[in-house]
């Protein structure tokens, strides 16, 4: 398994650029961020624990598609 990758610097740049949360977990994805790296990213991003940030990621449309992938993680 691959090490975690932290996207928060780039969630915090789309974020500035006037995107929304939704919009740039999007971005994010469509770029190739796995969902895995986006909760990481959305946790260190918000300084939240690992089930809140899991929770922010599966709400959002961009992930929707992967609740049952990442409901035993």
């Amino acid at each position: 398994m691959r090490p975690v990758i932290d996207y928060s610097k780039q969630l915090r740049q789309k974020l500035a650029e006037g995107r929304t949360f939704d919009q740039a977990l999007s971005e994010l994805r469509a770029g190739g961020t796995s969902i895995f790296d986006c909760i990481a990213s959305v946790r260190s991003f918000r300084k939240c624990d690992l089930a809140e940030a899991k929770l922010l990621v599966q709400s959002s449309p961009a992930w929707s598609d992967h609740r049952e992938i990442t409901a035993e993680v």
